[in-house]
């Protein structure tokens, strides 16, 4: 198969490696540019690379949190312009707001089939086609997420700068009362801008999916024999390896942002001793454009 330099050129965006070694690496996956990253990944030439890295789309990510109820929206479009443009903002706004009021759908095509709450004449996908006439721009619903309390707790909510990247936390609290404290109230929205931070895909290690688990070790073992590694000790270094990685990737492992001698798990630790209740994360929803 003929390599292009197009395609050499998007295996370096997203693993960094040299122009030879990207070229080798998609003659040998037969042009697969996934095959390829992997390969590269298990020869040791790029680390573990997250989709929020290849992000290139444009649009925006709105949220809302109204009582017990919050929800999270991502509507795309073809430029920056728009994405900035104030008309474009409200419709995200509007949107998390109808999505908060009906519930979370499985689809986008569910969600653009559905009457507007302020106004049943019209349906959100109707609401959709205005807005493309008006902004002159194709306009695409992307992912949506609405969490609704079962018991004490609350919501962080955090867009960040025009909505490039959006998160959505919910945080149980023992005590109803602590809840309602600030205190609480800022370590919901902690979470929420250490999440948009640093990325993590699940809560607990329990929540990792075990085919990612099985593929990392696959991947830390090709890489230890790449190196030169004896076999008797690359159990050992897998063990040590999956380990490191499950502090990159599960939110209560991660050293906190704003204080990285703290992990997400001792910041709630301390919070509960400072609020008299026991506080913990439950589940949260980290969309990022492109991905």
């Amino acid at each position: 198969m003929s390599i292009s330099a197009v395609m050499v050129k998007d295996l370096r965006t997203q693993s960094g490696a040299g122009i030879m070694e990207c070229k080798d690496a998609l003659k040998e996956s037969n042009g697969d540019l996934d095959a390829a990253l992997e390969l590269l990944r298990k020869k040791g030439t790029v680390k573990a690379a997250k989709k929020a890295d290849r992000s290139t789309k444009e649009g925006a990510i709105g949220g809302l949190v109204e009582g017990g109820k919050a929800a999270i929206i991502e509507i795309k479009c073809e430029t920056d312009f728009v994405a900035r443009n104030d008309k474009f903002q409200e419709l995200c706004g509007n949107l998390a707001s109808h999505v908060l009021k009906t519930g979370a759908v499985d689809t986008a095509d569910e969600l653009l089939g559905q009457p507007l709450v302020n106004d049943a004449s019209k349906t959100v996908k109707d609401l959709m086609t205005e807005k493309i006439h008006e902004l002159g721009e194709n306009l695409v619903l992307g992912r949506t997420a609405m969490y609704e309390l079962d018991g004490a707790g609350g919501f962080g909510l955090y867009i960040h700068g025009a909505g490039s990247i959006g998160v959505l936390v919910e945080v149980t609290c023992s005590d109803e009362k602590a809840a309602e404290k600030e205190r609480f109230t800022d370590v919901c929205r902690d979470l929420a801008m250490h999440i948009a931070a640093a990325a993590p895909i699940a809560v607990t290690q329990a929540d990792v999916p075990a085919d990612t688990v099985a593929k990392e070790k696959e991947i830390f073992t090709a890489q230890a024999k790449e190196s030169g590694k004896p076999d008797k000790i690359i159990p050992k270094i897998i063990e040590g390896r999956v380990k490191k990685y499950f502090t990159e990737i599960v939110l209560l492992e991660q050293a906190f942002v704003k204080d990285p001698d703290l992990s997400i798990s001792e910041f709630l630790a301390d919070a509960s001793r400072n609020l008299g209740a026991d506080i913990s994360v439950k589940r949260f929803t980290r969309l990022q454009l492109g991905e």
